[in-house]
């Protein structure tokens, strides 16, 4: 068997989308260690993406690299790779990526649709159009779709109009390293690192990226508690955040006008021994989402045996199975009784 996978977010610093691609393969390696993988991408593999490259049967195939010919790797070059390479099936971890000329069949994972659901950044409304019109047309020429939770699946039968049976419900697994105990020596020198160590923290690891994560909304539940516990606690926000975005200069805003400077801790996106030091010794984690499709770091925080507050949007009341405070995720007054 010949499976090739769109591996693009390989290219790119560890986040959800890529965790799960990096484990797929993982694990085709292990349970079918027959099976020869092919990478597609249009870049060159992250470093931290090495370890998968020793099995002999893992092949890195990157072509369409600049940037006039990334816009058409999917539709343009990707059809004769997957000829060229005589693939058996195509598993499409990008929505948009669904080539319409193919010889062999496809499967189309979709983890949410939140830019439809919520809005996107599109800097005008053709742009916005154009997107929507791949995910469309993906969705629509996959044979199978897999998505990440009921919720999404329907979301995606709900707006692309695709039948429910066409969409597999395939449920997301926490990170492996995630169950290993890190060495007490090396949780406080990672603690030590972020002028952590000895502190009692919050912690939110959904990134500063998008309004969707709601960011500022915790700011404003943290200053609220420690005015009414009059506490000695900080607040840490992991994740990527691009210092342009509006959402991280006006959390930097609001940051200063609190006056909470040396009680918020932004780390930007760290390696994952150092995210579940933070997650295992944080008070609680809050996870603020105004929209999931699943939610990763809410197993994330599960498995780091940390207590959770998240918001009741969207696929998490249905992850968090009942073991989580839920709450609607603009309402700061329950957000500080919860912390409290």
């Amino acid at each position: 068997m010949r499976i090739g996978i769109d591996a693009r977010i390989l290219a790119h610093p560890k986040c959800g989308i890529s965790s799960y691609v990096y484990n797929l393969v993982k694990n085709y390696l292990t349970l079918r260690p027959s099976y020869d993988i092919f990478l597609f991408s249009d870049n060159q593999f992250y470093p931290d993406n090495e370890p998968l490259f020793v099995s002999p049967h893992l092949h890195k195939v990157i072509f369409a690299s600049s940037k006039k010919e990334k816009k058409k790797w999917a539709q343009k070059f990707l059809p004769h790779k997957l000829k060229e390479y005589n693939i058996d099936i195509y598993h499409a971890t990008w929505n948009e990526a669904v080539p319409a000329k193919r010889r062999c069949p496809c499967v189309l994972t979709i983890h949410d649709l939140a830019p439809w659901i919520l809005g996107g950044h599109f800097k005008n409304k053709r742009k916005e159009l154009r997107y929507k019109l791949r995910h469309f047309l993906s969705a629509h020429r996959a044979d199978i779709i897999i998505t990440v939770s009921y919720k999404s699946r329907e979301d995606i039968s709900r707006i692309c109009w695709v039948n429910k049976n066409k969409i597999k419900v395939v449920y997301l697994g926490v990170d492996e390293d995630f169950k290993q105990k890190v060495d007490e020596n090396i949780q406080d020198s990672i603690l030590e690192r972020y002028n952590l160590k000895d502190k009692h923290y919050f912690i939110d690891t959904l990134g500063i990226d998008h309004p969707r994560r709601n960011s500022r909304f915790v700011l404003e539940g943290f200053y609220e508690f420690l005015k009414k516990n009059n506490k000695d606690y900080y607040l840490v926000y992991t994740g990527n955040f691009y210092k342009e975005s509006k959402e991280y200069v006006n959390l930097i805003k609001r940051i200063s006008e609190l006056n909470l400077k040396e009680r918020v801790v932004i780390t930007g996106w760290i390696p994952t021994q150092d995210l579940i030091v933070l997650l295992s010794n944080a008070v609680i984690s809050i996870i603020p989402s105004l929209y999931e499709g699943f939610c990763l770091p809410l197993l994330e925080s599960f498995a780091c045996g940390v207590p959770v507050i998240a918001s009741n949007r969207g696929s998490i009341p249905e992850v968090a199975g009942g073991s989580a405070v839920l709450l609607e995720p603009y309402d700061v007054r329950g957000l500080v009784e919860s912390m409290s």
